[in-house]
């Protein structure tokens, strides 16, 4: 059963009127008149005489009257509650560090996000973003698009290369661009396992048949860049971090072979809410693409 039949069924006992009813309910009488054979024909019973001057109760309308007012007053009730504890609840988002640290700060700089409050949890992958978004601990995340499945509602944001981060004394100070292929054989600076940068870098060498000569592993932050500073090897990041070591004593080069782009979506199980955080993050600034 429907509760659009109950309130119809209410209210045209109330006003003793189909016409009036469907009126009061902003329905067309067809409309109404419908949900109220649906209910009759759901509980097998006559709710309603026709009169010269309208429509009654029968004994057991009445009945089922008494009964069901008092049903969708909790209803109404629960309803309310709900929407209330939902405008408290926060929303929670889930980040890559990258976005966390550089894409996001600049696009939702409230603490309430959609007229609630909101909070963001920080994970080194996005299959344990996307794990966390499944399990209900989170709302939406920010995660590489490849890691999306056909379940999850998703919209991609904006695609990104690779650069390699070099101190400033390197070799390669003068060039522009540099190739992977040169690279196979630098000392190379990663992140800690797990990781998406560094399971794309594994991968994209293993396509030219060489294994990345991995000589320091760092935790998640901007210390790995603090490490190619003080000249113990390079590393490769995503466009977004690259581009934010000018007050560094580094310089960074885009890869011109790596093999693929970052693509950066957002993913949630709601494709409302997932609209509506679209909008928030493309109307603030401009995303940055290549």
């Amino acid at each position: 059963m429907n509760i659009e039949w109950f309130q119809s069924f209410v209210e045209a006992a109330k006003q003793q009127s189909l016409s009036k009813a469907a009126k009061a309910l902003n329905l067309s009488q067809p409309a109404l008149s419908k949900h109220i054979r649906n209910l009759e024909h759901e509980l097998d019973i006559v709710l309603f005489h026709r009169t010269s001057t309208g429509i009654e109760l029968t004994e057991a309308g009445e009945r089922f009257y008494n009964r069901i007012v008092p049903v969708l007053a909790e209803l109404t009730a629960i309803r309310q509650e709900l929407r209330q504890f939902r405008r408290t609840t926060p929303i929670a988002i889930g980040s890559l560090p990258s976005l966390a640290t550089y894409y996001l700060p600049p696009r939702i700089k409230e603490p309430r996000l959609l007229d609630r409050p909101m909070t963001l949890m920080i994970q080194n992958t996005s299959w344990e973003l996307i794990q966390s978004l499944q399990e209900g601990r989170l709302d939406a995340v920010f995660v590489d698009t490849s890691d999306v499945g056909d379940s999850l509602w998703s919209c991609e944001l904006f695609t990104e290369s690779y650069y390699v981060v070099f101190p400033l004394h390197h070799r390669f100070r003068s060039r522009k661009t540099v190739e992977f292929a040169e690279l196979c054989d630098e000392p190379l600076i990663v992140h800690q396992a797990p990781c998406d940068t560094r399971k794309h870098i594994i991968e994209q060498m293993a396509l030219l048949g060489h294994k990345p000569n991995i000589i320091s592993e760092v935790a998640f932050g901007d210390f790995i860049l603090g490490v190619v500073a003080a000249g113990m090897g390079i590393t490769i990041l995503p466009e977004l971090m690259a581009k934010n070591i000018g007050h560094l004593q580094l310089f960074a080069l885009p890869i011109t072979n790596f093999g693929r782009k970052r693509s950066i979506s957002i993913a949630t199980r709601s494709r409302k809410l997932g609209l509506q955080l679209y909008k928030v993050i493309s109307t603030t600034v401009e995303s940055p693409s290549t």
